[in-house]
């Protein structure tokens, strides 16, 4: 869906002229090769990376409606092998090079995506054509992965609101596809056959219904050679049928109310617009950037920041498809107010929108949002293969990202009028109303009892022979992976280091694009809280951009809104960053508001009282997550009477009065000796350090608070907290071993045992829980080395009748490694991969700059990336099996389970149980 967080990747090789507005063109070449393949090249040679996207124009909108799913189902299914490619053997392949794989699927296309470094281009496109000309559907591969599929769709509906765009689609479409989404329909899968898939595949799954994007440091010539041998020579089949429904014209409004275990009401209201290629879509796009995008919107300001405000949270979206698709607004309630008077706001801030229309500076101030986005987009290859890929297959023209900004800096106040005035009307709408009662939870726990019966179900019995398609590939075609032995080094950008105002300053220069992010990091936070006020840390944190001595929180919103610029603080326990980001030519301006809001924040009663509602609400939301609260309840029992351990809780934050925040950030807004500030982007060292000192002027330090990190002595047994969440769909699960910290020798050894077990599809624990066993989604385990302590993590999601049988196949594979050393070639790949990876970590200069803020932190040199492969390289198979034999070891483990109490049965074996509420 090309919502504005799409649009942002549409964008430019070249850069936009400074403060112009102007864009340059994307050099690529496009060619169309003799099967039907459109390919196209986009050359960018930031990073010595390239990335290789294979866009299939099929998605949910071309299923059956009794068989939502299939285009879903093939996502996961297509990783499963092909001729030369052994099952689970592609993503093994891209992550031994350091590389990364995935793909996604949505109502118009199905995507597979490697990004990897510059010298792997081959193998990637070697395994993309082995795949389009060779797969075959089997019982063991369907069921396997039908099986993953229901525990990912089981996993979604686990979350508060998780049915939210299936419920919301299914009233706003009558006719067209797009009434059902993506993930499928479970009842559908177990119905399905074997040669139905395989039809679908031999349908749709061929080059003449394909797009190939090759983006990144490659040469042109030799790209081109290399796609034609892999891939024109894979036959193509007759045009590929599309009977896809038109969707009615809505002529009157509708409403509905569905009832679900959620803890706050929510409002829902979507309108159709047009497909993605119409020339609207400039417009509403930049309506709904007016409408929630930013403190300044009118949602926020009226919603959540007004006099009486309603909303905890807004949301909007401008979901553009190849057809007609939905642009919508939606809010969160506050809590202890009723769904009514959300809806009455949504509907007031439209017809206000519908009425008067935008002004000047509400138009001005969502171009300005739409350009920076625009270069935000540029950093990777991944991110113009993404655009390129898209405007391709669902607009048909991909030099629309040459096009699209000169289109929508051509938009007048009237224009954006016009718009709304034809889509956002009452008769074209949908609201839906989502409320908690037991009668929803009572719906959904009897919903969520009859999926296991539905997925433990055999494959249905095929009813014809299964034809695959007949190929016949060419002689010396490769039948091993082309992998290039060499590993490309990563340049790792240290920086300049300074000292400003007894602060530590470090510059990364880096011209390519025109952004420049800068962050001041002080060594204390929140661990050092009093008890009783957790969640002080954050809470001030959030104040300080709502208002300083001489800026309201609306100026400060509308100000950044209409720069383009970014403010915001974190308060990470031991330390806290302050952080921005902006265009190169607006860094003076967003250096100077920053430094107002560092150092002069106003801490208004009124901003700190709906601050405080607001946190309780969402608050509240989080705590219904069986995720965080399996985190949240694992960290306190790993970490009991300690700072790493504390909890915020309603009754924490109830408790914070403005002086607690004023207090607080007199004690650690301190920039000692020990504080940094890291300015990276398109910004000379000496433009730098003169923003440093206006920044860092008559900021005061002072000795900052002493935290006592001691940690409870190891566990001598392990114990397994049972969190009765009785609306529970899945099995939430979490565990946790005490082991080393980040100062530890230990950490290089124990990298390389976290991506033995869950580095890719064939790690040893998604092999085994995930591929053999059929028990989750998502598996994995690693070390977890913090500042302070340290722990061996591991978690995964399962059905509610596998909760048990999910830890004990975890625990075997964590026991298989302390009794052998792991296979050499498991060792090499690792080792491989990790190294590998520092290239695609170091793409862009942000990310550099994070890591080398992440270094100081940890109290490493400047040197340690530099040096980082070497000590990667080091490791033994000796090594690992005893970093597993000190640290891995289930009678040390505690482990948290968020499910229903009837699950303690499963558990009884595995370690002492106790059962708890939610809180």
């Amino acid at each position: 869906m090309k919502t504005l967080a799409r649009l942002i990747v549409a964008g430019l090789v070249l850069v936009l002229a400074k403060g112009a507005g102007a864009q340059q063109r994307i050099e690529f070449t496009q060619e169309t090769l003799s099967n039907g393949l459109r390919v196209i090249y986009a050359p960018l040679h930031n990073a010595p990376v390239v990335s290789v996207h294979v866009l299939y124009h099929v998605g949910s909108r071309d299923e059956r409606e009794d068989r939502q799913g299939f285009a879903h189902m093939f996502e996961h299914m297509m990783f499963r092998g092909s001729a030369h490619v052994k099952p689970q053997e592609h993503m093994k392949l891209i992550n031994s090079v350091g590389g990364d794989c995935n793909a996604y699927t949505a109502f118009d296309q199905t995507v597979y995506h490697e990004s990897l470094p510059a010298n792997q281009l081959e193998l990637a496109l070697w395994l993309e054509a082995d795949r389009m000309a060779s797969f075959k559907v089997s019982d063991e591969i369907f069921k396997t992965e039908r099986n993953v599929v229901a525990e990912e769709w089981r996993r979604d509906i686990n979350q508060p609101y998780g049915t939210l765009y299936e419920d919301f689609l299914a009233h706003a479409y009558t006719t067209h596809p797009y009434r059902w989404t993506p993930i499928g329909n479970m009842e559908h899968l177990r119905r399905a056959r074997v040669e139905e898939l395989q039809d679908f595949f031999n349908t749709y799954y061929v080059p003449n219904n394909a797009i190939l994007v090759v983006a990144g440091d490659f040469e042109g010539s030799a790209a081109r050679e290399l796609v034609k041998k892999y891939f024109e020579w894979i036959p193509p089949t007759a045009a590929v049928p599309r009977n896809i429904p038109r969707e009615p014209v809505q002529k009157e409004a509708r409403s509905f109310t569905v009832t679900q275990p959620v803890p706050l009401p929510l409002v829902a209201i979507g309108y159709h617009v047009p497909a993605q290629r119409d020339a609207d879509q400039y417009a509403l796009t930049l309506l709904s950037s007016i409408l929630g995008d930013g403190g300044s919107s009118r949602l926020s300001r009226v919603l959540v920041h007004g006099e009486h405000p309603v909303c905890s949270d807004i949301m909007n979206i401008n979901a553009t498809l190849e057809d007609p698709g939905i642009f919508g607004v939606g809010g969160l309630a506050l809590a202890g107010k009723g769904p009514e008077v959300v809806q009455k706001g949504l509907e007031e801030v439209i017809a206000n929108l519908v009425q008067d229309g935008v002004t000047q500076e509400e138009l001005d101030k969502a171009k300005t949002q739409y350009r920076t986005a625009h270069v935000k987009g540029l950093q990777t290859a991944d991110d113009l293969a993404s655009q390129l890929g898209d405007e391709a297959l669902v607009d048909g023209d991909a030099n629309r990202v040459n096009t699209d900004l000169a289109a929508v800096e051509g938009l007048t106040t009237e224009d954006l009028q016009r718009v709304a005035r034809k889509y956002l009307v009452a008769t074209n709408s949908t609201t839906m109303v989502v409320k908690s009662s037991i009668l929803g939870m009572l719906a959904a726990k009897a919903k969520a009892a009859t999926e296991p019966a539905i997925m433990n179900a055999p494959v249905a019995a095929s009813t014809r022979p299964v034809e695959t398609r007949h190929v016949v590939f060419p002689g010396g075609y490769p039948t091993e992976p082309p992998v290039s032995k060499s590993i490309l080094a990563a340049h790792f950008n240290q920086g300049e280091e300074s000292v400003v105002d007894g602060v530590r300053v470090i510059v990364l220069e880096d011209h390519r694009l025109p952004m420049v992010s800068f962050g001041l990091t002080m060594r204390a936070g929140s661990h050092s809280e009093a008890v009783g006020k957790e969640g002080l840390g954050s809470m001030t944190a959030d104040l300080l951009r709502r208002g300083t001595t001489t800026r309201t929180r609306e100026q400060i919103d509308a100000d950044l809104d209409s720069h383009g610029i970014w403010i915001g603080a974190y308060d990470g326990g031991d330390f806290i960053r302050v952080s921005a980001n902006c265009m190169a030519d607006q860094l003076d301006h967003a250096a100077e508001v920053f430094g107002d809001v560092l150092k002069h924040p106003a801490f208004a009663k009124g901003e700190f009282e709906n601050l405080k509602n607001q946190t309780l609400s969402s608050l509240k939301v989080s705590l219904d997550e069986p995720e965080t609260v399996a985190g949240r309840e694992l960290s306190a029992a790993m970490y009991p009477n300690s700072p790493l351990g504390r909890l915020t809780t309603p009754r924490s934050i109830g408790g914070i009065t403005l002086e607690d925040v004023k207090g607080y950030y007199g004690r650690v807004y301190h920039p000692t000796s020990e504080a940094f500030l890291i300015v990276s982007g398109d910004v000379t060292k000496e433009h730098a350090l003169a923003m440093a000192e206006g920044v860092l002027k008559d900021f005061a330090s002072a000795p900052l608070p002493i935290v006592d990190y001691t940690v409870p002595a190891t566990p001598t047994k392990g114990r397994i907290i049972l969190v009765d969440h009785a609306e529970s769909k899945q099995a939430m699960i979490r565990m946790a071993m005490p082991a080393f910290d980040v100062h530890s020798g230990d950490k290089y050894a124990g990298k390389v045992i976290g991506e033995i077990l869950s580095g890719d599809l064939d790690a040893r624990l998604t092999r085994y829980v995930r591929a053999e066993k059929g028990l989750a989604y998502s598996v994995w385990g690693h070390f977890s080395p913090g500042r302070h302590a340290g722990t061996f993590s591991a978690g995964t999601e399962t059905k509610l009748e596998t909760a048990g049988a999910a830890i004990d196949a975890m625990l075997k594979v964590f026991a298989d490694m302390t009794k052998a050393e792991v296979t050499s070639k498991e060792l090499e790949s690792a080792k491989s991969s990790i190294t590998g990876s520092m290239v695609m970590r170091m793409q862009t200069i942000d990310q550099q700059a994070d890591m080398r803020g992440q270094g100081i932190l940890d109290g490493e040199p400047g040197d340690y990336y530099d040096r980082y492969p070497g000590n990667i390289a080091k490791v033994t198979a000796a090594e690992v099996q005893a970093v597993m034999k000190k640290y891995v070891d289930a009678g040390k483990l505690t482990a948290v389970v968020v499910a229903p109490a009837k699950v303690k049965e499963q558990l009884d074996h595995i370690a002492g149980v106790e059962v708890m509420g939610m809180r």
